[in-house]
């Protein structure tokens, strides 16, 4: 199937959407890391105050009881950038990934390639109108092979024509020259 050859020669391709996309949920994971840091820096901070007492210096029998607290914040944030890693993921490829896929159905469409079907995940994005482009590219094709069938015969019929009046016909050549014309039309597209 023309459609399934080489699906990962794209993956390095600069696409600007896709890259605007990724980097939106990499600033997601920014963000979400800087807040979680934060959270962090605020707990310990008063952790510190709370075991440094009224001379501002550090209770030596605290200090094991403060590090373990300290080291579970540690277990909490990272615990948390892993999720958010793991959600700007799921996202990436729930959304960038639809996009570029419908990006690039567009690009052969334009260049005439209607033979295709645009295949997306249950779950993913824009999967109501890749059925909708699919749909149309289904009708398109359906139209271009009846025209080119309808040529085909008009060309017989020309042929047959040309035969029965045994003399030139200024009209049936320009006839012929345009059913030619479409032919070559019908014949760039790629719709079977």
């Amino acid at each position: 199937m023309a459609g399934n050859k080489n699906k990962r020669k794209y993956f390095f391709q600069k696409q600007l959407s896709l890259y605007k996309s990724i980097f939106s949920f990499l600033l997601l994971i920014g963000i979400g890391t800087a807040v979680l840091s934060g959270i962090y820096t605020f707990f310990s901070i008063k952790l510190i105050t709370y075991f440094m007492g009224h001379e501002g210096v550090l209770d030596p029998s605290g200090a094991p009881l403060l590090s373990r607290i300290l080291g579970s914040y540690w277990f909490y944030i990272i615990t948390g950038a892993a999720l958010l890693i793991c959600l700007a993921t799921f996202f990436t490829h729930r959304f960038a990934g639809p996009i570029y896929r419908l990006e690039d159905s567009l690009d052969r469409m334009i260049h005439n390639d209607i033979n295709f079907q645009i295949h997306l995940r249950k779950n993913d994005e824009g999967k109501q109108l890749a059925e909708k482009i699919n749909h149309f590219n289904a009708l398109l094709a359906s139209t271009i092979k009846s025209i080119a069938f309808l040529s085909d015969e008009m060309d017989k019929t020309h042929l047959i024509l040309r035969k029965e009046l045994k003399q030139e016909n200024g009209t049936l050549e320009q006839a012929i020259s345009l059913n030619r014309k479409i032919g070559k039309t019908i014949s760039e597209y790629k719709y079977e």
